[in-house]
């Protein structure tokens, strides 16, 4: 750094070392990455968590969780709120060896918007098409777009009107949408 002091140089570099260590360290105590390790097909190895251990990303939203940098690349157009935070991995994280792994808090947004779109397109069916339309256009072009069929599809099946389902869509407004319907399992007593 400039003006920088050789004491205030080796400050940081022992600083940095200490950091280097807790993140390795971390990375070597996760039961995935033992997982990883005890593979022989696995890409890592303790070599290369030395060089570059596996890390959580943490923003106030989400959690990335893979290289630092490739972390920080991904997740620097994302609005997570605050961060991002490098932390080391907890001993139970579970993560993919080969891509990243994101993690959504409660609170996420992000996260929230994701599953309406997606329970916004399963119960349109055959107009799920929808959904994209409306993710992609301006609410003016969304509307004039529409056929009546369409239009009276939404109003039928999601119980809105086009312009609050493009608001939906958008991550603008968040709908009460009938529950999932799931079959439960039943046991005969094996």
């Amino acid at each position: 750094m400039d003006g920088e002091t050789d004491i205030e140089f080796r400050q940081r570099a022992e600083r940095s070392a200490r950091i280097a260590r807790i993140l390795v360290a971390a990375c070597l105590n996760n039961k995935t990455m033992q997982e990883y390790l005890a593979d022989p097909a696995s890409l890592h190895t303790v070599e290369t968590i030395m060089r570059c251990p596996t890390v959580r990303i943490e923003y106030e939203q989400a959690i990335a969780i893979g290289g630092i940098g490739e972390c920080l690349a991904a997740t620097k157009g994302k609005t997570w709120g605050k961060g991002p935070w490098v932390m080391p991995l907890e001993p139970d994280d579970w993560f993919y060896a080969d891509r990243i792994t994101y993690l959504f808090r409660s609170n996420s947004l992000y996260n929230r918007r994701f599953e309406q779109r997606r329970r916004l397109k399963k119960l349109l069916g055959k107009h799920r098409k929808l959904v994209g339309d409306a993710k992609w256009a301006t609410k003016e072009l969304f509307l004039k777009g529409l056929t009546k069929e369409q239009s009276n599809a939404i109003w039928r099946i999601i119980g809105v009107a086009p312009g609050m389902f493009w608001r939906a869509v958008k991550g603008r407004t968040f709908l009460v949408l009938p529950p999932e319907i799931v079959q439960g399992e039943l046991s005969f007593g094996e």
